[in-house]
């Protein structure tokens, strides 16, 4: 994964985590307000239950209520006041609030009836009219409603710094790993770069060796020496080729070419091979031209790659099968053997670097797993896809598609 990819999917993941901070911090402010209005509710029916408790004792109602008829509010006012200093009243309200489970300091007053008022009643239920109203101010109602909502919040606060902490370190960890994949692939990338001068000089010797001592130009041990060195120098090249792709340090150079005829080119180029396992390599005739614009140097190599695994896997006698077809949205180039095929579960991963199926780690067939990853890129790099299905018989078939 590129580290840009990685900023990026920090960049999200942190916007996400911004995002549910926000949704938490909403939430928690409409779960006050949903406190505020419940314990708004529970005084306001502890008021109107000790009215009402007060208001069925008429020895200690009976004198307000004769001078509230009189009609002068103030006098009204003055031994509604008198009123709630009684202990009767104090011991109702007490009772009230402690039975809604309300434990605050408060301090009752008498006004004007206003309906919109906090923590008020109407004191109708003892008056004759409800003119009056009997209010309460609470102390530390704030930190009260805090501590009713003290669970939620220790919880709440929990949960976000504990993904926090986690999204920090998983951030952490993972541009660790990333550096010490980039650290390994470049080292991976030197050594293999510094396999190129001895390959090449062992090459060289093993020719310089035939054309000296004309005895030994058909000795088996030299032409061992010689088709080793090749076969080491083209997997040296397929890993430097793909590490170039990856690191982007390549662009395909697109021109027309054809499929068909670059097909032709490779199974030309490899009739030794072909010839060594005894193998038959069939191509479909078809009368257009399948031209497409692509690099021709990575697809050669992305074709080779795929006739060399049917090679090595498709037992004594491989039949190969190279064929074309097209349709409105692209074109088709399918590669077919007569191999062993692939589990469903191969499939999957078998584009993978240096993964290695069953059947080719229990071959005697060297390689390191990077053919069909090198594919797949060059693939996606001309806008395509590469996909493996088992024939109809058996073997696998290969489907490259190009896009128009």
């Amino acid at each position: 994964m590129k580290i840009n990819h990685i900023l990026l999917l920090i960049g999200i993941s942190a916007l996400g985590i911004l995002t549910l901070i926000a949704f938490q911090v909403t939430w928690m402010r409409y779960s006050r307000v949903l406190v505020e209005e419940q314990f708004n509710n529970r005084v306001n029916m502890a008021l109107c239950r000790a009215v009402e408790k007060v208001a069925e004792d008429s020895t200690s109602s009976a004198e307000m209520r004769a001078c509230c008829s009189s009609g002068n509010l103030f006098d009204c006012a003055k031994s509604t006041v008198a009123l709630i200093e009684k202990p009767e009243m104090q011991t109702a309200l007490k009772n009230a609030l402690e039975f809604h489970q309300i434990n605050l300091p408060y301090q009752p007053s008498v006004n004007e009836r206003t309906p919109t008022a906090p923590f008020s009643c109407s004191l109708q239920p003892i008056l004759a009219n409800d003119s009056l109203q009997i209010q309460l101010a609470f102390q530390g109602k704030n930190e009260y409603l805090l501590e009713r909502m003290g669970l939620m919040v220790v919880a709440s606060i929990s949960i976000l710094l504990f993904i926090c902490a986690m999204f920090m370190l998983a951030s952490y960890y993972l541009l660790r790993q990333k550096r010490i994949s980039d650290q390994n692939r470049d080292f991976f990338n030197q050594l293999t770069h510094e396999f190129r001068t001895p390959l090449a000089n062992i090459r060289l010797a093993g020719t310089m060796v035939g054309r000296k001592n004309p005895i030994l130009a058909d000795s088996p041990y030299l032409e061992i020496i010689k088709n080793e060195t090749e076969h080491l120098t083209h997997q040296v090249e397929n890993v430097l080729l793909l590490a170039n792709l990856e690191k982007g340090a390549y662009q395909i150079q697109k021109k027309p070419i054809d499929l068909k005829t670059l097909a032709k080119e490779v199974v030309s180029s490899m009739d030794l091979q072909i010839r060594e396992r005894s193998a038959r390599v069939h191509i479909d005739e078809i009368e257009q031209p399948f031209t497409i614009k692509g690099d021709a140097f990575h697809l050669r190599n992305a074709f080779r790659n795929l006739i060399e695994n049917a090679l090595k896997y498709s037992g004594e006698k491989p039949a190969i099968h190279i064929g074309f077809s097209s349709n409105a949205d692209g074109g088709h180039v399918l590669f077919s053997d007569n191999g062993k095929g692939l589990s469903a579960e191969e499939q999957k991963m078998v584009f993978q670097k240096f993964y290695r199926c069953n059947n080719a780690t229990n071959s005697c067939e060297k390689g390191f797993g990077i053919g069909l990853s090198y594919v797949k890129k060059i693939m996606e790099m001309h806008s395509g896809h590469v996909s493996i299905q088992n024939g109809i018989e058996q073997g696998a078939c290969f489907d490259l598609y190009f896009p128009i």
